[in-house]
C-alpha cells in the first residue's frame, strides 16, 4: 500500500491541499516579475514559482504601502500573498519593518525575521536572523524548535557570478537543500533587470518543510538581492 506523505505534524492543522504541486518537486524556479518602470518606481513585487515544466505552479503577490516601497526600498514592512493556478491562497508571508545591516549592524536588536503561515492565519514556522559576522538564518518551526539553519560566506558577490547559499538541518550538519542564484552574466545583473533563483531540495523532505524553506528564500531575496537601495545605507 502506498503511504501518503506526512503534511503536517501532530497538534497541528493540516497543510492546504492546493500544495500537492510540492510533493513531489525536489527543485522549484522561482522568477520575479520585474519590469523597465520598476527602475524607478518600485511597485509590489511579482512571483511566479516553477517546476518542471513551463506552467507555474503557485504564484505570490506582494502587499504594502506605496511609501515604504518608495522610502524604505528593502527593509520595509510587507505581506507576502501565495496562492495556486486556481487562484486558491495558501501561504502568507509576514515581514515587519527592520533595520538593515547598516552601521548599526552590531548595536540594532531588530534582527530581521519573517513569519509563515498556511494556511493564511496558522503560523507554521518563522525565520530568524543570527547576529555574527556572516550572515546566518534560523528556521524555527511551530514547536519552537529549530529545524533548519542558514549560512553563507561573508564575502557575497552578488555581480556576475552564481551565487549558492547551502541549507542545514538543525544541528547544521547534514545538507538538506540550497539556494541557487545564476547570473545573467551581463549588465542585467548590474541594473537588476532579472531575478530568478533555484531551491533544490537534497533531502526527502515533507510538503510542510519545503514551504518554510521557501518562505526562508524570499527574506533572503530582500536582505541581499533586492536591487532598490535601503534609505539609511
Amino acid at each position: 500500500m502506498e503511504r501518503t506523505p506526512i503534511t503536517s505534524q501532530p497538534g497541528t492543522a493540516p497543510l492546504p491541499p492546493g500544495l500537492k504541486d510540492l510533493k513531489n518537486l525536489d527543485e522549484i524556479t522561482v522568477h520575479q516579475h520585474l519590469e523597465a518602470g520598476d527602475m524607478c518606481f518600485q511597485r509590489p513585487c511579482r512571483y511566479s514559482v516553477y517546476g518542471t515544466g513551463d506552467d507555474s505552479i503557485l504564484y505570490a503577490q506582494e502587499v504594502s504601502e506605496c511609501y515604504a516601497r518608495q522610502c524604505l526600498g528593502a527593509m520595509r514592512a510587507f505581506v507576502l500573498k501565495i496562492s495556486n493556478r486556481d487562484g486558491q491562497d495558501l501561504i502568507r508571508l509576514r515581514r515587519p519593518l527592520r533595520c538593515p545591516c547598516g552601521i548599526c549592524w552590531w548595536w540594532c536588536c531588530c534582527v530581521q525575521d519573517l513569519t509563515i503561515e498556511s494556511p493564511p492565519g496558522d503560523e507554521i514556522g518563522t525565520i530568524v536572523e543570527e547576529r555574527i559576522c556572516c550572515p546566518v538564518y534560523k528556521i524555527i518551526d511551530d514547536f519552537d524548535s529549530v529545524v533548519y539553519r542558514v549560512g553563507f560566506s561573508c564575502c557575497l558577490c552578488k555581480l556576475c557570478s552564481d551565487v549558492v547559499i547551502p541549507i542545514y538541518d538543525g544541528s547544521g550538519e547534514l545538507r538538506v537543500a540550497e539556494i541557487k542564484k545564476s547570473s545573467a552574466g551581463d549588465c542585467r545583473d548590474f541594473c537588476g533587470s532579472v531575478n530568478d533563483y533555484t531551491i533544490s531540495y537534497l533531502q526527502p523532505l515533507t510538503v510542510k518543510d519545503k514551504v518554510l524553506l521557501l518562505g526562508a528564500s524570499f527574506l533572503i531575496d530582500f536582505n541581499f538581492f533586492e536591487k532598490q537601495q535601503r534609505s539609511c545605507c
